[in-house]
């Protein structure tokens, strides 16, 4: 924008019969530009031109004019017209003295792409100058040559312009260090302090669109940093369901950083997000009281591509320890180790040591090895014709093995789903063969007290689970294979 000072330049009269037609017709009613109420220079020439030519046309002073030489000193007293002429001639160099010191204020030129600082210091150097001039020559010409109350109005309206315009560019100041000052408590961590300007004057009367986008955005990362800053400052307790919940209210309401500075902050959150999921999800494993919820819960977790590989292995291990927990400890009996048993054709059983010398038909019966060395023909001798079932490891010690055996497959060797059925299977014909020995022998007469408490029955339930969850389970157990 030019503030162009020089307003008027100085037309001089064409000769000092025009030149006070040239000054009142040059500044009566002011000529304006359509910009800012500047005097229009080429307006005002043109104007003293016309009166110049009007001038020449008044009657009687042109015509003596015309036939008398101005420049010889013996010329004719001109009279009435002569002083006219004078009077014209004062006016004029009035005038132009006027003119000649208004062109010394000068003009300022303030660069298209100047900042708003510095067009305001300009403009405000022109107004003080302008006021400097019109304070000064005001009052030595004000009423007392004409066309001179309109010249010094029209300066006045161009200061007022002035005063305007320097007011906006103060506002434009004001806001763009109130921008400045926000984004400073940005980067410093103020982001309350940065909301509250946002949320003032003159930041929240912000019209211009561009301008407009920049504090909503700023706004966003005030926001969205300090919602951040209140989640990284909360406790940091393993399996924290709340803070897990915070965390997706959070995520939910900013999918996105607002912008590629907030990108690691949003990373950071996503992953304590999944850190915290895992850790519950786990949490929830350790609380697991049935197979289903355990299965279940593993099974999520082993899928979950954010989880992390020792996360997904613990909850392998945690399935693996509950089966272990879980399926029934049975153990041979301490007092049927290296005993035998046979049933006798009367329908006895014997529970003991036998002992069947080379050659000859009766075993030797003890009920108890310690036996042996006091009594070397045993305690009794049975005839091998007289037995049903011949002498073999003890049932219950049998049943221990065979079910130890299949367990230590299915848990820890990564069982196919075909060794879970068949172990399923045993343990049902092994319940079904434990309550036929009982009704033939009777719960009383246990060899050992501990095997009153045995069953198969709740082991083969386990399996059956595992196979209904098969997908899942094989899930969970596969990778670990």
């Amino acid at each position: 924008m030019r503030y162009l000072l020089v307003l008027v330049v100085a037309c001089s009269p064409l000769a000092a019969l025009t030149g006070w037609s040239v000054w009142q017709a040059a500044t009566s009613a002011a000529p304006a530009t359509a910009n800012g109420g500047q005097l229009d220079t080429a307006e005002i020439a043109k104007r003293a031109s016309a009166a110049a030519d009007d001038a020449k046309k008044e009657e009687p002073l042109v015509r003596s004019l015309s036939a008398t030489d101005l420049l010889d000193p013996n010329a004719p007293n001109l009279g009435a017209a002569g002083a006219k002429l004078d009077e014209a001639w004062s006016g004029s160099q009035q005038a132009r003295r006027l003119l000649a010191r208004y062109a010394r204020v000068g003009a300022v030129t303030v660069p298209a792409d100047g900042s708003p600082g510095q067009r305001r210091h300009e403009a405000e150097a022109a107004l003080a100058r302008l006021k400097g001039f019109v304070e000064a020559e005001k009052p030595n010409f004000q009423g007392r040559l004409p066309g001179a109350d309109d010249f010094f109005a029209t300066l006045e309206r161009h200061e007022r312009d002035l005063e305007k315009e320097i007011d906006r560019y103060r506002e434009k100041d004001l806001l763009a260090d109130a921008l400045t000052a926000a984004k400073n408590d940005l980067q410093q961590g103020r982001y309350d302090a940065c909301l509250t300007r946002l949320a003032g004057d003159p930041l929240a009367k912000v019209a211009d669109p561009d301008v407009a986008e920049q504090l909503k955005l700023l706004r966003q990362r005030a926001e969205y940093r300090r919602a951040w800053e209140e989640l990284d400052k909360s406790g940091t307790a393993a399996a924290d369901e709340e803070l897990f919940g915070k965390i997706q209210a959070f995520l939910r309401r900013y999918p996105d950083a607002p912008t590629a500075a907030e990108a690691d902050l949003q990373t950071q959150l996503e992953r304590r997000r999944d850190r915290l999921k895992s850790e519950i999800s786990v949490h929830v494993l350790d609380q697991a009281t049935d197979l289903d919820t355990l299965l279940v819960e593993a099974a999520q977790i082993v899928a979950n591509p954010q989880i992390e590989a020792p996360i997904k292995q613990q909850a392998r291990h945690q399935v693996t320890a509950w089966l272990e927990t879980h399926l029934p400890k049975i153990e041979p009996p301490a007092s049927l180790l290296g005993k035998q048993e046979a049933v006798t054709k009367s329908g006895q059983r014997k529970i003991g040591v036998f002992f069947l010398p080379p050659g000859v038909d009766n075993y030797r019966f003890w009920t108890d090895r310690k036996n042996r060395d006091k009594l070397r023909q045993g305690e009794e001798q049975i005839s091998a014709g007289a037995l049903e079932q011949p002498p073999s490891t003890p049932q219950y010690v049998t049943w221990a093995q065979k079910y130890n055996q299949e367990v230590a497959g299915l848990v820890r060797a990564g069982a196919a789903q075909a060794d879970w059925q068949q172990f399923a299977d045993d343990c049902d014909t092994w319940q079904g063969a434990l309550a036929a020995y009982r009704e033939q022998w009777g719960i009383e007469d246990e060899p050992d007290r501990s095997c009153r408490e045995w069953s198969f029955r709740d082991a083969g339930l386990i399996a059956k689970n595992v196979l209904r969850h098969w997908e899942k389970y094989q899930a969970i157990v596969a990778p670990a294979q």
